[in-house]
């Protein structure tokens, strides 16, 4: 089955958790792998972090991935000071590097 894309188009802000946690809710139903396109966000928060874990956690549960790509220096570096970079599959990386 083909993983599912979700497009983050808010560059500059914040990736909303809230918004991320329906989401992914509604994409743990469909069983397939999720791809997170990072590639027009410059940071995220903590609670964004969270749903990322805890989804990540589900899929792993279910014999699937949770895919993080096209994250940008900055926003792999955040991933690093957070102590979450290895927790994740950072697949394709942004083209700014």
């Amino acid at each position: 089955m083909k993983p599912t894309t979700i497009e983050v188009e808010r560059s500059g802000d914040w990736l909303p958790a809230d918004e991320l946690r329906d989401k992914s809710l509604q994409l743990l139903d469909e069983r397939t792998d999720v791809t997170l396109n990072l590639d027009k966000v410059d940071h995220l928060n903590a609670s964004v972090l969270q749903v990322l874990l805890a989804l990540d956690m589900e899929h792993k549960k279910q014999g699937r991935q949770l895919h993080l790509e096209n994250s940008s220096p900055s926003l792999r570096q955040w991933f690093a000071y957070a102590g979450a970079a290895g927790q994740f599959d950072m697949g394709q990386q942004s083209v700014d590097e």
